[in-house]
């Protein structure tokens, strides 16, 4: 009798369990350390490499009168320190910087422009037909506006756009080189700028020119100044070259600040201070160029500046 051999069917192994992997902490920390630092280094690296090719636009308008009402101090200081083109060629590198262009009507702001010239600075003359500070400034921002969007379509190799201002105003054209793909670094005035809009969200990096300048922001006490400012008007008046001139508001607040080295802020204060104080009065007077206010001394205030002098 011949038996029917039977093959048994092999037997269906079960599946291992997945091995259990259990990650030190420290390995993952470490290893989110070395993300976190390749990330920071690659970051720093992409914006150093937009910081080779530097154009900067600087609106002079704006800046100058900004900082020589508030603080009484000159941009194109003598102390390179203190000097915004000094410090801006040393910030980015001469080698960096492929144009570098400052916006004003130059007939307005007292600039040494062949100091500005030695610095190597493009001077862009922007003539404001004799409007008032603010006008000026208007017409630099659209000045300066078309010749960086001109030069975002005319030299693509630029990577940096640098905007210099003390106002809002240029938040249009750096939003344009942001869309661009441009890198745009931004030096403004802390207490100038908007508080609707801060022009900071439309930069990369930006930078504060009191500080960046050392601008000396210690506060001026108007009251400080109330003799020398009396002293100064009667000597005004007494000179011989003046005798048909008129001492107007401007001219007055602009002397003193000159003469007493305080912001024209400052100064404006002190003339108000002389004002409620009674030491000055306003009178028009008509000379050969016709009617204007001249403002001269009190009387009692005159004989007891004649009397010290």
């Amino acid at each position: 009798m011949n038996e029917d051999k039977l093959t048994a069917a092999p037997a269906r192994r079960r599946p291992a369990p997945p091995e259990q992997t259990s990650e030190d902490p420290a390995v993952r920390a470490f290893g989110q350390v070395i993300s976190t630092a390749v990330e920071t280094a690659m970051s720093k690296l992409s914006a150093q490499s937009a910081k080779d090719n530097v154009a900067i636009f600087v609106d002079y308008d704006n800046v100058y009168w900004t900082l020589m009402n508030r603080y009484r101090h000159d941009p194109d200081h003598e102390d390179p320190h203190r000097n915004l083109f000094d410090r801006l060629w040393a910030f980015y590198g001469m080698d960096n910087i492929r144009m570098f262009k400052a916006y004003a009507d130059y007939e307005q702001v007292d600039a040494n422009l062949t100091s500005l010239q030695k610095k190597r600075i493009q001077i862009r003359h922007v003539y404001a037909n004799g409007k008032n500070e603010d006008k000026a400034k208007n017409a630099s921002d659209i000045e300066l506006s078309i010749d960086a969007m001109e030069t975002a379509y005319s030299d693509p190799n630029i990577s940096c756009y640098v905007f210099v201002t003390a106002d809002s105003d240029m938040i249009p054209i750096m939003s344009r080189m942001l869309y661009r793909g441009k890198h745009v670094e931004l030096f403004y005035v802390e207490d100038a700028i908007a508080k609707h809009t801060d022009i900071r969200n439309y930069a990369h990096e930006s930078y504060d020119l009191l500080t960046f300048l050392r601008v000396d922001i210690s506060p001026k006490n108007p009251s400080d100044y109330v003799e020398d400012a009396v002293a100064y008007i009667a000597d005004w008046h007494s000179q011989a070259a003046n005798k048909t001139k008129n001492l107007g508001p401007k001219w007055l607040r602009d002397g003193l600040a000159d003469y007493l080295a305080i912001p024209s802020n400052t100064a404006s204060q002190v003339i108000d201070l002389l004002h409620r104080g009674n030491y000055i009065r306003e009178e028009l007077r008509t000379n050969e160029f016709g009617t204007h206010k001249n403002i001269v001394l009190t009387g009692e205030t005159a004989y007891y500046a004649e009397q010290e002098s």
